[in-house]
């Protein structure tokens, strides 16, 4: 439940950074200093247990490093590139984490994680018509969204192995790196313009900058390392396609963008996935007791 939250709020991020591009504030700095501001609210805890995060040793860094720049080269390859492709090939994060999740925690592929993998890349092949447009990578923003749907898939998996760390130290970790990595990623040859921060333009979208980081990043982020500590990487993956489903409908209903018989055919297989996906495992039966 934790995770099909967060799809809720992945796929609503949409709203405040458009509200934030309408007001000037889609530039790279801007960008940047928007994803600073969680940072900032959680200074205080980290005052408290300094020492306990400065402690946690180069996994916990190296985690946080990975979200980071799975999230940045993702949201970079929506600017730059087509956002279908883009979309399409951070969504094979399924194949990744499972995979990853064999290589690296001895997690078994069952015939129910194939099944469910299956239905989530046909929906997705069916509300992005991939069959007019094979998503193979052919420019820079495609490779971002390849790179960062395989980045994200080892990060889930290094969730899962620094699951017994504090909820709170893996958050604060995450936001010292988002921000620098972002704006690293904006660099890279072929993007737009750096243009100074807009300071008038920020103060004036003080509400909208203080929703994204209260309201939609530190929840988020929350509800995704509590479920993915606690699920394996490939079931997160497909979970996480919930996010296409809230994207469409939140941007019919509120931007009047279209939403037809191939997206509600689309989001019916996702839905069916993460229905497979949420269904318990037979567990075996246990040993009999005496008196039994």
């Amino acid at each position: 439940m934790a995770i099909l939250c967060s799809a809720v709020l992945w796929g609503t991020l949409w709203i405040p950074l458009r509200q934030l591009d309408k007001s000037g504030l889609g530039g790279a700095s801007s960008t940047t200093a928007s994803l600073l501001l969680p940072l900032i609210l959680l200074i205080p805890f980290a005052l408290t247990k300094w020492r306990r995060i400065a402690a946690a040793g180069p996994e916990l860094g190296f985690l946080a490093s990975c979200l980071a720049l799975s999230f940045a080269l993702y949201a970079e390859g929506l600017v730059r590139g087509p956002v279908a492709r883009v979309i399409l090939l951070f969504y094979l994060t399924p194949v990744w984490s499972t995979l990853l999740g064999r290589l690296l925690l001895g997690e078994l592929i069952t015939l129910r994680r194939f099944v469910t993998i299956t239905l989530g890349l046909a929906g997705m092949a069916v509300i992005f018509d991939v069959w007019a447009r094979v998503p193979v990578p052919t420019g820079a923003a495609d490779w971002m969204g390849l790179a960062a749907g395989m980045i994200w898939g080892l990060s889930l998996v290094y969730v899962k192995r620094t699951a017994s760390r504090p909820l709170l130290d893996r958050i604060f970790v995450q936001f010292v790196f988002l921000g620098p990595v972002f704006f690293l990623v904006t660099l890279i040859p072929g993007g737009g313009s750096h243009h100074s921060l807009d300071i008038p333009a920020l103060l004036d979208s003080a509400p909208w900058l203080l929703a994204l980081a209260v309201v939609w990043m530190l929840p988020v982020t929350w509800l995704t390392l509590f479920g993915a500590s606690r699920i394996d990487p490939g079931r997160v993956s497909i979970l996480l396609m919930f996010e296409i489903i809230v994207g469409l409908t939140t941007a019919a209903l509120l931007a009047n963008e279209p939403f037809g018989l191939r997206e509600l055919t689309g989001a019916v297989l996702i839905m069916g996935a993460s229905g497979v996906e949420m269904i318990a495992e037979p567990r075996p039966p246990g040993p009999r007791r005496v008196g039994d």
